[in-house]
């Protein structure tokens, strides 16, 4: 696929997306998790990249690290 052929709008789609991240705790460990809800879109624009845009919402309180702690 060339990528002028990518314009387009594009929605995430959360079944095959993931937000997650690592972080250190004490300098001793690292917790991992994410963020269950998310959603969000992109734009392309191949001919002018600066008319492209990504929009991505994701809540905060939907943080999980598999650790009740």
């Amino acid at each position: 696929m060339a990528l002028n052929e990518l314009n387009g709008t594009y929605v995430l789609d959360p079944s095959h997306s993931t937000f997650s991240f690592v972080t250190r705790h004490a300098m001793v460990t690292k917790v991992r998790g994410s963020f269950e809800k998310f959603e969000g879109s992109a734009v392309v624009d191949a001919a002018n990249a600066a008319a492209s845009s990504l929009d991505v919402k994701i809540e905060t309180a939907s943080v999980d690290t598999r650790n009740a702690d």
